[in-house]
């Protein structure tokens, strides 16, 4: 949570909260990053409403880079000791879709496959399913809601979340051997 605060307080700075994602989806996007073996040149950018712009300050541009990495290096001690990772109450939304689109980037570089039907392949749609609910409530995709009516409460899925995707993130982890 301290991170998560720390990162808040960098949003406060008018040029990262112009230029930046939104607070929830950076912390998020972050997290789940933790969890892959890409390197932070790969991804940093993702956290730009541009990817092509960069902060004019080179000041600004230290302090949040000192914080993106900070965050990365706690989340992947968490996971690596399958700590529940914190999750933001009020922007479930915007984390859901954040740690979202991390994943899908790091199945497009990684393409992490898991065995078929296995305990491991089974955790990842889980985590990927119950995150797809949040990040998309409104969705008039009959299909979507007719499966997501089958999934527990967002509120209960808030309340599963920290632990799955730090059982998730571990199991990546293991995965692609990050935690040697």
């Amino acid at each position: 949570m301290k991170d998560y605060q720390e990162l808040q307080n960098l949003y406060a700075i008018t040029e990262i909260k112009e230029n930046c994602v939104d607070v929830d989806f950076a912390y998020a996007f972050i997290s789940a990053m933790a969890s892959s073996e890409l390197d932070l040149y790969q991804w940093m950018p993702m956290l730009f409403v541009n990817a092509e712009e960069s902060l004019s300050s080179e000041e600004v541009a230290t302090k949040l880079a000192q914080k993106v990495l900070a965050i990365y290096e706690n989340c992947q001690e968490k996971l690596s000791l399958q700590m529940p990772i914190y999750i933001p109450q009020e922007g479930i939304i915007q984390f859901a879709n954040g740690y979202l689109q991390a994943l899908m980037l790091i199945d497009n570089v990684q393409a992490l496959r898991f065995v078929e039907g296995s305990a491991e392949e089974n955790l990842q749609q889980t985590c990927l399913l119950l995150l797809d609910k949040l990040a998309t409530p409104e969705t008039n995709d009959a299909q979507k809601l007719a499966m997501f009516e089958q999934l527990p409460s967002s509120e209960e899925i808030v309340a599963l979340l920290p632990s799955l995707l730090s059982h998730y993130g571990a199991q990546c982890l293991r995965f692609n051997g990050a935690s040697e």
